[in-house]
């Protein structure tokens, strides 16, 4: 008899709730597998993928968001071409998320303006650097290294930051998962616009 099967194996109805549930807990839990997506973007030499922290998952519209310095290569990959890819792994649970969407760049909205008066000064010390993500430097440091060393900054000194700061949000498209199960694995895709789901060979 096979044991501790969950109740969404053999039920395609039950995994998309599923989806929603993990990927929220990926925004509120900082130690939950689901909070550290590898994102794909098209640049022009080819498929680009990073991690990213999840900052958002709205299961009413089918978004997911992350933060960005609006100065970062990828924002102009993405102003060429708005598709974008996620993929979530847990090795815990033995799932992966694969989601496709297409992305709008938020840039001093009332979006960026709640999303940054929530970051924490941690987060907010990323985008204070003179330089843009990606260039090139002499030493093993970023110049926020010598000029703040391992302090926060107060939130004063935060705000400047805020030029540099933008918010992605990916209209999620579809959902590919993966349950990887010794007794067989299940693999299901959901159309989310024509709100359609169906079984795929594992």
């Amino acid at each position: 008899m096979i044991k501790n099967i969950p109740d969404y194996y053999n039920n395609i109805d039950l995994i998309l709730d599923q989806i929603w549930f993990f990927l929220k807990k990926g925004v509120n839990e900082r130690d939950e597998d689901f909070r550290l997506p590898v994102a794909i973007i098209n640049s022009e030499t080819g498929a680009d993928g990073r991690i990213v922290v999840l900052r958002g998952a709205f299961k009413d519209k089918n978004i997911l968001r992350f933060h960005t310095d609006f100065r970062s290569p990828k924002i102009n990959s993405l102003k060429k071409n708005n598709k974008i890819y996620f993929v979530f792994y847990s090795k815990k649970r033995k799932i992966q998320i694969r989601a496709d969407g297409i992305a709008t760049i938020h840039k001093d909205n009332e979006i960026t303006r709640q999303a940054w008066k929530n970051t924490q000064m941690m987060s907010r010390k990323c985008y204070l650097s003179s330089q843009a993500p990606g260039d090139s430097i002499n030493e093993s440091a970023s110049d926020l290294s010598r000029e703040m060393g391992g302090s926060l900054p107060t939130p004063e000194q935060s705000e400047i930051g805020y030029k540099n700061f933008c918010v992605i949000e990916t209209k999620i498209k579809s959902f590919e998962w993966l349950y990887l199960a010794s007794q067989g694995h299940r693999r299901a895709k959901f159309m989310l616009d024509e709100n359609k789901s169906s079984w795929l060979v594992p």
